[in-house]
């Protein structure tokens, strides 16, 4: 089983109240945008973003389609590189 952390951090509540969530919402959405931005830096794979986001992958990967994120996300070195890899 994955050991867990707790992390809190304190924000204004004007900002909740402004985007109109409940504090469970505001978290849930933070965990998943969090998710996605260190998923799009290439900080974390899809498996660990979706669990942080507290989700399944397929669920994620829905979102990433929705944020318009590329699954797969290479430059042209590293995707000359990978096609190079299946050429031998």
């Amino acid at each position: 089983m994955m050991k867990l952390t707790t992390i809190n951090f304190s924000i204004p509540e004007d900002i909740i109240a402004a985007l109109n969530k409940s504090r469970s919402e505001f978290t849930s959405e933070m965990r998943l945008l969090t998710a996605i931005q260190l998923f799009k830096a290439h900080k974390l794979s899809i498996g660990k973003a979706a669990a942080l986001a507290g989700i399944k992958k397929e669920h994620f990967l829905t979102y990433l389609d929705q944020y318009q994120v590329p699954v797969i996300d290479y430059n042209a070195d590293e995707l000359e590189g990978e096609l190079k890899r299946f050429e031998q």
